[in-house]
């Protein structure tokens, strides 16, 4: 599948790299070259210096035949608007990275409006989990069902 990931941060980079090594077809497009370069000499993605959240380089990119866009900037007002722009110009399917509360309380409204697939929270996300292996610290792994209320 094709995907183009907006941030080329920790999360950005590291998505980047396992999609890559299972064998996606993956463009990284991030405002700064350093972060590029970092990616560029390890793996075998594309990647595209400019603003994720403008059109011109979102069509350099090929959002328009892309299954899938990822945005990970620490920005998330800027990840939303990359992928309303995605959406808009044919992608598939949008993940925006949200790790504001305020946001993330009215995600429902802001995915449904934006048409976004997915809202990640890293730092939610482990929270939890740190939370999970406090209450069960002898379980190896515990399986969640179904979530409460």
């Amino acid at each position: 599948m094709k995907v183009v990931i907006i941030g080329n941060g920790k999360v950005g980079g590291n998505l980047a790299s396992t999609l890559a090594e299972e064998g996606h077809s993956i463009t990284v497009v991030d405002i700064k070259a350093e972060n590029l370069k970092r990616i560029q000499n390890t793996q075998d993605v594309m990647t595209i210096e400019g603003n994720g959240a403008t059109i011109d380089v979102q069509r350099e990119a090929g959002v328009g035949k892309a299954g899938l866009l990822i945005a990970t900037t620490p920005y998330d007002e800027l990840n939303m608007l990359c992928c309303l722009l995605a959406k808009r110009l044919g992608c598939k399917k949008t993940i925006s990275r949200v790790r504001n509360p305020a946001y993330y309380s009215q995600i429902d409204l802001v995915k449904e409006e934006l048409g976004l697939s997915m809202v990640i929270n890293p730092e939610l996300t482990t929270a939890e989990e740190f939370a999970r292996v406090l209450i069960f610290p002898t379980a190896a792994k515990v399986e969640v069902f179904e979530r409460a209320g």
